[in-house]
């Protein structure tokens, strides 16, 4: 009782600490009832302490005294009133704190009650991140959106559609759990790639660190996956592939660098429809058998297309998009056929 009630005269004093702080907001949002009793009992002994009254204002008299040979009768009488004022300003502070504290008691108390969602979303040709209840790291990449609980509790689960890249806080006593399209990822604390886009038959989970465990829309086990590799489930035929990969290679964009390692025509298009916010067609099937090696970083799409263009034989045109009726603005489209 001791402890909280030094803790409280520091505080209301200014001369906490941050450890003093994160403790104090603790114990208000755990409803703790030792702090409300002291809380109130300060706030009573404060307003009814006519000793403290009385020692202020011989204080405050001793103030006036002091300087009325050097201020004149006008900057006396202005002394008085904020010295006044002042102290009814200190008075009213504690009941103040008390009502902002019963606010946050009372909104932490209807967000654990209630079924209540956040959701981010990424708009096209963007890059956006943040935290989660948990402490956990999110990357949304373009045309993206995540939906979560605004208190996990005992489960961490979160809907993803789209592509983000999760570094999970390690919590092995509650599995963070990410649903994508028709799969679902179980992981205690790693850090992992999902693309789970409606337009996609494919769900991609790509595992930089640690252990997952990809599991079935039935929640049965499809694989239990190490770092390094990637899993491709296709929606189609409910199958999985696994294979080694470079994880490097598909988290880079989380760093702003868009990377190919061989990789086929047909997720380079993807990938960078993506990254720049356009939409990129192949007139050409015979095209998609093309492979490439590049890193882009800030390159701009017509850069990042004359690169390509350097390691292959292709052509591109870009239609710049123009405003909608509605005042939107059309995405730009890029068609991309054999030389002609």
């Amino acid at each position: 009782m001791k402890d909280k009630l030094d803790l409280l005269q520091r505080f209301f004093n200014n001369k906490y600490s941050q450890d003093d702080y994160f403790r104090l907001k603790k114990m208000v949002l755990d409803e703790d009832k030792e702090l409300v009793e002291l809380m109130a009992e300060h706030w009573e002994n404060f307003a009814l302490d006519n000793t403290r009254q009385k020692k202020d204002l011989s204080v405050i008299l001793s103030d006036i005294n002091s300087r009325q040979k050097k201020r004149s009768i006008q900057n006396d009488h202005f002394s008085k009133i904020i010295k006044y004022y002042s102290r009814i300003a200190a008075i009213l502070m504690l009941p103040l704190l008390l009502l902002s504290a019963i606010l946050i008691l009372q909104l932490n108390q209807y967000l654990k009650q209630k079924d209540v969602y956040v959701e981010v979303n990424s708009p096209s040709g963007s890059r956006t991140a943040l935290n989660l209840p948990d402490g956990s790291l999110v990357w949304l990449n373009g045309n993206s959106r995540i939906r979560y609980p605004v208190d996990f509790g005992e489960d961490r689960h979160v809907e993803v559609k789209g592509e983000a890249f999760f570094h999970v806080h390690s919590d092995k006593e509650h599995p963070f759990l990410v649903k994508a399209n028709e799969i679902m990822v179980r992981a205690t604390g790693t850090e992992f790639d999902v693309s789970a886009y409606e337009d996609d038959p494919e769900v991609s989970v790509i595992l930089k660190e640690g252990k997952v465990a990809v599991l079935d829309v039935n929640q049965s086990l499809l694989k239990e996956m190490e770092a390094g590799y990637q899993l491709k489930y296709d929606r189609q035929t409910s199958s999985a592939n696994y294979r080694q990969v470079n994880a490097e290679n598909y988290s880079g964009w989380i760093n702003g660098r868009l990377i190919f390692e061989n990789a086929p025509m047909s997720e380079v298009i993807r990938r960078m429809s993506r990254w720049y916010g356009v939409r990129i067609k192949v007139k050409d099937e015979e095209l998609l058998n093309l492979h490439f090696k590049a890193t882009f970083t800030n390159e701009s799409l017509e850069e990042a297309l004359k690169l390509l263009q350097s390691t292959a034989t292709f052509h591109y045109r870009i239609d710049t998009g123009r405003l909608k009726p509605d005042g939107s603005h059309q995405s730009s489209n890029v068609f991309i056929t054999k030389n002609p």
